[in-house]
């Protein structure tokens, strides 16, 4: 009896073992070259494959080599972005096949189709998983999230971001951009009188500025609250970027290195602080009889309590669900305003033209009060240097999603297993699609709106399309229209001397070595409407 249980279990643990070995010839073999064969007969070409590793190795160089020098001042970025694609594309061309370890990559840059895939063929290209560096970033909320756990939390999230109650944040966000500013006049004291600049590094402060709007707006707390959390979080994008330029394997997220430990206890001390925030809020709406739904973090506990009424009745929501959110909402809620923040300080230090015209027009619609909810619609060149600025230097370069099975895609067939890459940087800068300027800085194109700013009115996708698109896009704007308002009502800037241009992706395009700025004081009196 004992030797027939030894059979069975060896017999047991060889077919456990002939069924991995089976996946894995399956997915590192026979599912790649099945998609390799199906795009060399439909003309797409690529780089070659490489067992295990794919083309990761050049990208890993490519990405090294860009990164150990800056960028002339010039806004033709996608060489330093997407330095594989763009190489590549000059010899395979625009649409091409690239290998990620045993993954491949479909590369897609024209604007129709991918309207097509995120909006007419959304439920057949679902979300792909990402690397564990960016799962740990936004654990598995709205970002991350797939299926009826992204659509279930996605409709209870909805309610949080309406547009009255965004615009029932403005005067919070007045109030704390108003103390920002307040230490930039502190710390230029006497010079002011003499008329003399002080250097000012504008991504720290609007980060932190940033980071205390969404603590307070969204989570009825202040920065100083969860400052622990963000600044952990800090330090998982560090290990993101890392991880962009070293080759990844199958499995090796998963060894006890040095920096997977690093990775797991930063993980559990962000879990573990957004857990005490969330159990602090229960406590204390628990002596309130009842939950209150006017921030995020209110509607979410609502929904962990079955409280929601109306259409939302029966939509729950669970703590682990509530801290992947809260991941998300920490990081992405500010992170992705900070950095349109920066990038457009950045352009108006640039261009001193488009600063006197934006700031006359603040000042003619706002004189020196802060802009509130309704004023904000008024300030039309406002808007136009925004959505100029997410042109050039768009949050997210790209979005990728996979075909889960055998289907058209305008006049390709993509095979079941193919990941598409959305190049939306290449989209925003496509002469093709915006004209010979496509690289310039040309707020006028967007003087009609955003849909008529070029001839294909899908081509504006910073904050990307269809059911899936950013649930935050009007709070960014709002907030960044608040900000850069205020900013230009107190404070003329240009570039310091001392900055580098270094556009990096980190999870999202912002400058590596930050924005230094040579700040005075503006003489917002002097400015006549006529100068609009």
């Amino acid at each position: 009896m004992f030797l027939l249980l030894q059979w069975v279990a060896g017999m047991g643990a060889v077919a456990w073992l002939l069924a991995h070995l089976a996946r894995l010839l399956r997915d590192s073999v026979w599912t790649p070259l099945r998609i390799h064969k199906a795009m060399k007969a439909q003309g797409v070409k690529g780089p070659p494959f490489k067992l295990f590793y794919g083309n990761q190795p050049d990208i890993v160089r490519m990405l090294a080599d860009v990164s150990s020098s800056p960028l002339n001042l010039s806004h033709d970025i996608l060489p330093w972005i997407l330095p594989y694609y763009t190489n590549w594309r000059k010899i395979y061309g625009e649409t091409l096949l690239y290998w990620f370890g045993s993954a491949a990559i479909l590369t897609i840059a024209d604007p129709e189709i991918m309207k097509e895939v995120l909006c007419n063929k959304f439920g057949h290209f679902p979300k792909v998983e990402g690397p564990a560096a960016v799962r740990d970033l936004f654990g598995d909320g709205l970002v991350l999230a797939t299926g009826e756990k992204w659509a279930k939390e996605r409709r209870i999230l909805n309610h949080g971001f309406q547009l009255t109650k965004v615009k029932a944040m403005v005067e919070m966000m007045a109030q704390l951009t108003s103390k920002m500013l307040d230490k930039w006049d502190i710390l230029m004291g006497d010079k002011a009188k003499e008329s003399l600049a002080i250097e000012i590094e504008a991504q720290e402060y609007y980060r932190n500025l940033t980071a205390d709007i969404i603590a307070h707006t969204a989570f009825g707390i202040d920065y100083e609250a969860g400052k622990a959390v963000f600044e952990l979080q800090y330090q998982q994008r560090k290990i993101l970027r890392q991880a962009r330029v070293v080759v990844q394997w199958p499995g090796r997220s998963l060894l006890p290195t040095p920096t997977n430990w690093r990775r797991w206890k930063i993980k559990n001390q962000v879990e573990g602080g957004l857990r005490k925030m969330i159990e602090t809020r229960l406590h204390y709406e628990s002596k309130r009889h009842g939950s209150q739904e006017n921030d995020l973090l209110g509607l979410m506990i609502s929904a962990y309590k079955g409280e929601l009424q109306g259409n939302q009745r029966h939509l729950r929501m669970s703590i682990p669900d509530i801290v992947d959110e809260c991941k998300t909402f920490f990081f992405a809620g500010h992170d992705t305003t900070a950095t349109l923040l920066t990038w457009t300080t950045m352009l108006l230090a640039m261009y001193p033209d488009w600063q006197d015209r934006v700031r006359a027009e603040v000042v003619q619609v706002c004189g020196s009060k802060p802009p509130d909810s309704e004023i904000l619609g008024q300030l039309k060149l406002v808007d136009m240097v925004l959505y100029e600025t997410l042109r050039l230097y768009p949050v997210v370069p790209q979005i990728m999603r996979g075909a889960k099975k055998d289907i058209s895609l305008g006049k390709l067939f993509i095979p079941k297993g193919t990941q598409l890459c959305l190049l939306v940087l290449a989209m925003l800068h496509s002469k093709q699609v915006w004209g010979e300027d496509a690289n310039e800085f040309n707020p006028e194109r967007f003087l009609k709106g955003m849909a008529n700013a070029s001839e294909h009115r899908s081509a504006f996708l910073p904050f990307s399309l269809g059911p899936r698109n950013c649930i935050g896009q009007v709070l960014a704007i709002m907030e960044a229209k608040v900000v850069i308002s205020m900013l230009l009502q107190r404070f003329r800037f240009t570039l310091s001397p001392g900055y580098t241009h270094s556009p990096n992706q980190v999870g999202f395009v912002m400058p590596k070595e930050g924005v230094q700025i040579l700040v005075t004081r503006a003489d917002s009196h002097l400015l006549l409407p006529n100068n609009i």
